[in-house]
């Protein structure tokens, strides 16, 4: 049974105690709350106390929190909001080794160990990338979505729905590619055998919606997008329309021409183009040799010491060689 409303009189009074309630904790909010500004992940900036006679509007408390919110949601998905705990993985070639070893935040920074309990494994160089790259497009009005290809268990997809969804995006998309069953065998010998052994990489679709709901939320809105299967089956018939931040992770040669054929024309021009592994070997020859194809002058930005690096597209190409491409692609997936 509901209460009876109060009075007139009372409900005046409740809500005069409420505005000067929050008038308080928005005070004590800016002088006592210990938050980020910008910094690394596993850093901390105070925020000093207004200055006597300066004005604090409801929009710097706003900002305030907005960078507090993006700075613990990064270094969560990052597994380093939790160091008591966390580890690194060891990679073994052959498979899982299940070898693990301590946190060491150096190499977690750089994207150059594979988490126990965070959900990416880009690393915090990468993953401050990614909200540059977009609060660059959403600043100069470059249109489309955020797209990653290449997703393990979400993290960096769910951090760039969090920086749209701060920036007021919600009508941006982010659209997330994998295979869900962890990297495809070689199909020409461009590539190794032993990232499609890696049990560790291999991360169903069903996983990686139970980690964005985690985050408060929707991964069936309609600003969430899944793209399933390997890439050379499923971007071909994926519904991509335009690209503001193309993001590839796939390791491979093989994959990741089958991300710069299906998708590249679809970048705005304006839009950002950053590439995970650029230090694996497979990798970098699959990006130089498209560039080199398409006579693409655009520079290779450096985003950490090892793996990332982004370029800004600069121009739409009139045509893409496909003939390169073709003896890639099993006649039965060829277009």
């Amino acid at each position: 049974m509901n209460a009876a409303p109060a009075p007139r009189s009372r409900r005046s009074e409740i809500v005069l105690l409420l505005a000067l309630l929050v008038g308080v904790v928005c005070g004590a909010v800016m002088t006592l709350l210990m938050v980020r500004s910008s910094t690394a992940p596993g850093t901390s900036a105070v925020v000093p106390p207004p200055q006597r006679g300066q004005s604090e509007t409801c929009a710097a408390r706003e900002a305030m929190l907005e960078r507090r919110y993006l700075d613990t949601a990064r270094d969560s998905l990052l597994g380093l909001t939790h160091r008591t705990t966390e580890r690194s993985v060891v990679p073994n070639h052959a498979g899982t080794s299940g070898t693990t070893r301590p946190l060491q935040l150096s190499d977690r920074m750089e994207g150059k160990d594979w988490p126990v309990f965070g959900l990416t494994m880009v690393g915090g160089r990468r993953m401050e990338n990614i909200e540059w790259a977009l609060r660059k497009v959403v600043g100069e009005g470059v249109p489309g979505d955020f797209m990653e290809c290449g997703v393990w268990r979400g993290g960096a997809s769910i951090f760039a729905r969090a920086v749209l969804d701060t920036l007021g995006e919600d009508g941006r998309k982010v659209i997330l590619a994998d295979s869900f069953e962890g990297l495809p065998a070689p199909r020409t010998g461009n590539d190794k055998l032993y990232w499609s052994q890696m049990e560790y990489l291999r991360v169903s679709l069903e996983t990686v919606k139970q980690n964005v709901a985690s985050y408060g939320m929707n991964p069936e809105a309609s600003n969430m997008q899944f793209c399933k299967g390997y890439f050379v089956d499923s971007l071909p018939v994926c519904q991509v329309n335009q690209l503001a931040v193309l993001r590839m992770d796939g390791d491979m040669y093989e994959s990741t021409m089958d991300q710069l054929f299906n998708l590249y024309q679809k970048v705005s021009v304006g839009g950002v183009v950053i590439v995970d592994d650029y230090g694996l070997p497979e990798c970098k020859r699959a990006i130089n040799e498209f560039k080199t194809w398409h006579n693409m002058d655009e520079p290779l930005v450096a985003v950490d010491s090892w793996s990332g690096r982004y370029w800004i597209k600069q121009k739409k190409l009139d045509s893409l060689h496909t003939e390169k491409y073709d003896a890639l692609v099993p006649k039965k997936s060829a277009k």
